[in-house]
């Protein structure tokens, strides 16, 4: 689940403070803010929120309501000291989860591991990439950063991907890409260069060449 970015809004000190190293531990990007000022200038910038109520300025549901008005779809946690059911299900309706104070971290990352998943799918992630097979997409260190694959690229990524760990021959790709062209050689190996640049991967330890059979994509490298 690495890879997100997590937004904290949460004016008591101490309790951000806990939120950010518990999301920092569990592998996640953590940005922590007292108050909802700079939300809105961070919001696109990031994949979940877990906000509290009770704020300085804008409380936590005005804020989820400008979020959702402006058709964003960011998942948001409300974590509030507020325990009565009138305040639950307001924050139910403006966000997508609710929790109280005191909170066991441990329940707090389940249910951001379910929110997350249940928004963005899951990803397979591989040294520094991050890997949505079912839209296709590859991202650098985090979902921020969408790798732009050319059209022929990505299929050739995603059919290693869908490979991956086995050796695919050349033939295999001439006859997947090109079956009624003439196996131009050099052509793909042009193709996997490109690629292996994209992926920030000039040594060939993800996309790899097996000498004299073909390529593979390893989803386990060595240290």
């Amino acid at each position: 689940m690495q890879g997100f970015r997590i937004l904290i809004v949460e004016d008591d000190a101490m309790i951000g403070d806990l939120l950010q190293k518990i999301v920092q531990r569990e592998g996640y990007e953590a940005v922590w803010k007292t108050d909802g000022k700079d939300v809105m200038a961070l919001i696109q910038q990031v994949d979940l929120v877990i906000m509290d109520i009770m704020l300085p300025g804008e409380d936590g549901y005005q804020i989820s309501k400008t979020i959702k008005r402006l058709g964003l779809n960011i998942p948001i946690i409300f974590l509030s000291a507020r325990n009565d059911i009138e305040s639950k299900l307001e924050g139910l309706t403006v966000g997508e989860d609710y929790m109280t104070k005191p909170f066991d971290p441990r329940e707090l990352l389940l249910r951001m591991k379910k929110m997350l998943t249940q928004h963005y799918g899951t990803f397979t992630h591989i040294q520094h990439l991050f890997i949505d097979g079912e839209r296709r997409k590859v991202f650098y260190q985090s979902l921020h950063e969408e790798i732009a694959l050319t059209a022929i690229e990505r299929k050739i990524f995603f059919y290693l991907f869908d490979h991956r760990d086995r050796v695919l021959t050349k033939d295999h790709f001439f006859d997947y890409l090109w079956p009624l062209d003439e196996r131009n050689h050099n052509l793909l190996n042009v193709h996997i260069k490109k690629i292996r640049t994209k992926l920030h991967d000039p040594a060939g330890t993800i996309l790899q060449n097996i000498y004299g059979e073909g390529y593979r994509l390893n989803t386990y490298i060595k240290k």
